[in-house]
């Protein structure tokens, strides 16, 4: 399945002495990645929506956790 990059929403983080970004999943928006850049945030957001996986317990929420992963690698990949 091939992942939609649009999917994925990034937002500078205010009143920061460095730069930071953070991106989430339109259908996760409690499951963030923060990072330097869009990139680098965005690798994270694939580590935590991996990790949310553990805790899906239906086959619907584990089918859309993976979806997001996917449409975050494709993000990655299209950055």
């Amino acid at each position: 399945m091939a992942g939609d990059p649009s999917r994925v929403i990034v937002n500078q983080v205010p009143g920061t002495f460095t730069p930071q970004v953070q991106t989430n999943h339109k259908d996760f928006p409690e499951i963030r990645g923060e990072g330097g850049s869009a990139k680098e945030s965005a690798q994270l957001l694939v580590n935590h929506l991996c990790q949310a996986l553990d805790t899906a317990l239906t086959d619907w929420r584990r089918s859309s956790i993976e979806g997001a992963i996917e449409d975050a690698k494709a993000f990655v990949e299209q950055n």
